[in-house]
């Protein structure tokens, strides 16, 4: 594939005065998968508006080495909230300052307390596409798609979203969310999308990186642009990004997060050409007509 290096201030997809949207499915893909892009952007002086970060699926039980299944109401609430104070302490660092963003939460439940349950992926998280999609994630995805049709049409912004590396669930269904969206708004969308990487699964998946950037470049008729960067070096690792998770995110963080963390010393993004949305096409494992773009 093409990797554009070198990119010049034309070529990035934020420009002084822009606003930044950023789409996450958990707390924690706030950091880990748009944290690169952020630091970029800050160190090229351009992200100079208040940025805006929608997390999807902010109720959740999930945190490092728990025990699925054995937490109260109570516990499911303290979870969340600890995950809530998490991020929203990692953004004032990522951002320099909580003046610098603002958090919207749209709520809907992450996999574990849906009841869910697939093949683990390697970041050990549920796997998922359309072929596994049950009532609730088909109800999850229609939401999404409404929820997400606005910011499409928000003038002089751009949109991250994460691009799905490892196909965990939940991630999965917020990308094709989106991608449904820039379809059903197609010539009236204004805001440009870019997909950013799942990490730490791309660092620790090398040889797996480019799986859903090649489909989708097939589905958008390649309207995909490709590129990449040097991640900005840490204070006490080797990225920012890997600061500042360290800094804040605890009931994320084990070993093995760690160890692919430490991998991560570049970053891509794809930039998706906003001519192509109105002809997307749908993901190989749609069958039914909920997740067909026609």
């Amino acid at each position: 594939m093409n990797i554009i290096k070198n990119v010049s201030a034309d070529a990035f997809p934020l420009k002084a005065g822009d606003n930044l949207i950023m789409l996450v499915p958990h707390h924690d893909d706030t950091i880990l998968g748009c944290g690169n892009f952020v630091t970029e952007a800050l160190a090229r002086g351009v992200l100079t508006t208040v940025t805006r970060v929608f997390v999807s699926c902010s109720r959740t039980n999930f945190f490092a080495n728990y025990q699925e299944g054995l937490l109260t109401e109570e516990q499911i609430q303290r979870v969340t909230q600890a995950r809530i104070e998490e991020d929203t302490l990692g953004c004032n660092d990522l951002f320099g300052g909580s003046y610098n963003w603002r958090q919207g939460i749209i709520g809907e439940w992450d996999a574990p307390l849906r009841g869910y349950t697939g093949p683990v992926t390697a970041g050990g998280g549920s796997w998922g596409d359309f072929s596994t999609f049950r009532p609730e994630e088909i109800d999850m995805y229609d939401r999404l798609i409404a929820q997400y049709t606005w910011m499409l049409q928000q003038e002089n912004t751009t949109i991250l979203c994460l691009i799905a590396n490892g196909s965990h669930v939940d991630h999965f269904n917020v990308r094709e969310a989106m991608l449904h969206a820039a379809f059903l708004v197609g010539d009236d969308a204004k805001a440009q999308l870019v997909f950013v990487e799942d990490e730490p699964y791309s660092s620790d998946n090398d040889d797996l990186r480019y799986v859903e950037f090649d489909k989708l470049t097939e589905r958008t008729g390649s309207g995909l642009t490709a590129y990449g960067f040097k991640c900005q070096p840490g204070e006490t690792t080797n990225s920012k990004m890997h600061d500042i998770f360290n800094n804040h995110y605890r009931t994320q963080w084990t070993q093995d997060y760690e160890d692919d963390l430490n991998k991560n010393n570049d970053f891509l993004i794809y930039v998706l050409d906003k001519s192509k949305y109105k002809s997307i096409t749908k993901d190989s494992s749609c069958t039914e007509d909920y997740c067909v773009l026609a």
